[in-house]
């Protein structure tokens, strides 16, 4: 039978470089806790904040605006930016160094990393190789 494209190795491994697997990252689903608990401390203070506001005689955009600034304090707009632009800074250094990654995402999992094996065979390998 004959190989051709993806079915070769060599296309396999063109095609994971290409389309790399989806990770789950802890990192990033404890940040999703983080932001959604800091929303709801905002939104708890925007609801503890409107009576007090109210019961001085505050004019309704004053109220509107020191309300409001209750949520977006809590919940900072540039997070996603700010991790964004670690990751690339990250990779800058990377590169500097000739270690070249293709996704991102993977930068911040190789910061876990403590032993490393290369496995030219492919004995090894299989997916939650686990070193003890």
């Amino acid at each position: 039978m004959i190989r051709t494209g993806f079915a070769t190795t060599k296309g396999a491994l063109v095609r994971d470089i290409l389309y790399p697997k989806e990770t789950k990252f802890q990192f990033y689903e404890d940040s999703i806790y983080f932001v959604s608990a800091m929303a709801l401390i905002g939104v708890i203070g925007f609801v503890c904040t409107l009576p007090v506001l109210m019961s001085q005689n505050t004019d309704t955009s004053t109220l509107i605006d020191k309300s409001l600034n209750l949520i977006t304090i809590a919940v900072p707009p540039a997070l996603p930016a700010a991790m964004t632009v670690g990751v690339a800074f990250a990779i800058i250094r990377l590169r500097r160094s000739k270690i070249y990654c293709i996704s991102p995402p993977r930068v911040n999992v190789s910061g876990r990393i403590s032993t490393f094996i290369f496995d030219k065979t492919g004995t090894l390998t299989e997916n939650g190789l686990e070193i003890k």
